[in-house]
């Protein structure tokens, strides 16, 4: 290129002679001239490179409006709370309490219609709780928890989605291979078995029937849809009678199964198999099969007909067009995306990234997570560009967005008419996070397993990608438990991140005393009675790497009745939740007296 030529060459040439001879004026003139026609070659290849690198950040929009006209509402894993975001701003609101770990909020709508995002009423949010077992349903009018519906032991929650008629709620029990059907108003739970075991259910949705398309099939049938990533399939269940029909072999360790707006298709997103597989509705079988990015793990959908797919391993947002059936862009992302949500608008796309290594200044020994905002409108100058990214607390999971319209301005002239509040309004205020006793540890260098101290049952653990050594712990009704768990990973498997997160959680009412966050490297311990006899699964609750839902181990406590199981242990008095209060199916709040004016609001 001619930034490279040797001048001292060009120098040396007749045509610098001739120049030399020339007046001062026509010398300078003939000066600036050469430099105008080196800027004119150069600069388009300049301006070129600038274009094809999206891994440099736009810095418009650079204002931060006072009011969003949207609010997302994200799931924030592991730091038990619903974190509210103003977009475009992505400027964070509030966190909204409510238990252990938050996976998937759905709005209320009167009907399951819509994008992810359904098309809310801006009544209510409901947030399943892996740890706790429970679905959290807050008020969105007050901006309070306002209930919690428990669930049967053992199920072991994953995700849940809204039914039809938006009455009800299904539910995936990943850690036992159930799935439930709950009715929101009463908290009644119906189970069913989906075997053989293993089973792991994970993400669930309803298919659509189109409305406001012209896909809209008013007699289409719908069924529930949910990826199991232990037998590779997509299960189709009859939602009345609620049963499983049958079974779609799909790519290998199925990850999200989503239901696209126009009412056609279901895709899903094969994890190892760096592909997504699209279901005919109609049919009940794959119509394609489209390798995307390696890793990939959830969908949305705009109302256009474009899916969007994350892709852990590849660092990218893959866009799929749904009327086409084929890939028609790439956004690169920072780094390692888990979730993802599209905005009420289709204008922005947001990657909840698991990992921010180097981005932003430490704060203490974890790094933060973040969350990444896509410009994907077509019309947009900074189409494909990340517009803004935000680090954000615990280890977010999925988020939804709203018109911020629909939320009440409690601002706008009631003080002056008497009180912004005439009647009585709940918040509910979890103990779910109470009596732990969690330390942090020098490195716990002793091997793996159980030994005696005294009167205490000393159990050692080793965590790493992606499991746990030992794999079963088994102690007696009464015993006095201290576990030691310990991080010895050195980076994620494939991914090689350095800072990497391990988790370790005993699910149900041994929740509020684990839900360990282990940075690489570092030992945590839990102390606790072990109270409650029966099988609970321990999970890892943070997002470690692509085999993060494989990491698994079990927790026995034997009591009179023998060897636990999960056909044998106290589930009765687990399903009390003594630890929260409550008991079985109850919904807090609803039956205890208090008054909701969700309806007169």
């Amino acid at each position: 290129m001619l930034a490279f030529f040797d001048f001292g060459f060009l120098l040396n040439t007749k045509i610098i002679k001739e120049v030399k001879k020339m007046k001062a004026v026509k010398r300078c003139s003939f000066v600036f001239a050469i430099i105008g026609l080196i800027a004119w070659l150069i600069m388009p290849a300049m301006v070129s490179a600038a274009e094809r690198d999206w891994h440099i950040t736009e810095t418009t929009p650079n204002d931060a409006p006072l009011q969003d006209y949207m609010l997302m509402y994200n799931a924030g894993g592991t730091d038990g709370s619903v974190a509210v975001f103003g977009v475009p701003s992505m400027r964070t609101y509030r966190h909204i309490l409510v238990g252990v770990d938050l996976h998937e909020p759905v709005f209320s709508a009167p009907t399951n219609e819509g994008t992810k995002n359904l098309k809310p009423d801006g009544k209510y949010l409901y947030v399943n709780d892996k740890a706790a077992n429970t679905i959290g349903v807050i008020n969105l009018q007050v901006g309070s928890l306002e209930r919690i519906i428990t669930l049967p032991f053992p199920f072991g929650i994953h995700h849940i989605t809204l039914g039809p008629n938006g009455k009800t709620l299904y539910a995936s029990g990943e850690l036992t291979g159930k799935m439930a059907k709950v009715d929101i108003a009463t908290g009644k739970a119906q189970i069913i078995d989906w075997g053989p075991a293993p089973s792991a259910p994970d993400y669930l949705d309803i298919n659509k029937k189109g409305e406001g398309y012209p896909t809209y099939n008013a007699n289409r049938k719908q069924y529930l849809f949910s990826g199991n990533y232990y037998h590779s399939t997509v299960g189709v269940f009859e939602l009345n009678p609620f049963k499983l029909i049958k079974e779609i072999p799909v790519g290998k360790n199925p990850h999200g199964t989503d239901a696209e707006p126009k009412g056609r298709y279901i895709q899903v997103a094969d994890k190892l198999s760096a592909t997504i597989s699209i279901i005919d509705i109609d049919k009940l079988a794959v119509k394609k099969v489209l390798p995307v990015g390696a890793g990939p793990l959830h969908n949305v959908f705009d109302t256009k007909g474009n899916a969007y797919t994350s892709c852990f391993v590849a660092d990218s947002v893959v866009k799929t067009n749904l009327d086409k059936l084929e890939v028609v862009d790439e956004y690169p992302i920072h780094y390692r995306i888990g979730h993802i949500a599209v905005s009420a608008d289709d204008k922005f796309v947001f990657a909840l990234n698991k990992f921010s290594t180097g981005l932003f200044s430490p704060t203490g020994i974890r790094w933060p997570v973040n969350h990444e905002m896509l410009d994907v409108d077509e019309k947009s100058p900074t189409y494909g560009k990340s517009l803004k990214i935000i680090p954000v607390d615990g280890e977010p999971h999925n988020a939804k967005l709203i018109f911020a319209n629909l939320v009440k301005d409690w601002t706008m002239g009631q003080a002056e008419k008497g009180g912004l509040v005439d009647k009585q309004l709940m918040e509910l205020r979890p103990v779910h996070l109470g009596g732990a006793k969690i330390s942090y540890l020098p490195l716990d260098t002793q091997k793996p397993g159980i030994v005696q101290k005294g009167d205490v049952k000393e159990i050692h653990v080793k965590a790493f990608s992606y499991g746990y050594v030992p794999r079963q712990l088994r102690v007696n009704k009464g015993d006095k438990v201290r576990i030691i768990v310990t991080n010895i990973d050195k980076a994620a498997g494939i991914t090689k991140n350095p800072d990497v997160i391990m988790g370790f959680t005993i699910y149900g009412p041994y929740a509020t005393r684990t839900m360990l966050h282990i940075p690489r490297g570092v030992s945590l311990m839990t102390e606790f009675v072990a109270d409650i006899a029966g099988e609970y699964e321990i999970y890892c609750e943070t997002f470690c790497g692509p085999l993060h839902l494989e990491m698994r181990a079990a927790f026995f406590v034997d009591g009179p009745k023998g060897q636990s199981n999960l056909a044998t242990g106290d589930y009765d008095e687990a399903a009390e939740q003594n630890q929260l209060g409550l008991q079985p199916g109850q919904i807090e709040g609803g039956n205890k007296g208090r008054v909701s004016n969700l309806d007169q609001i």
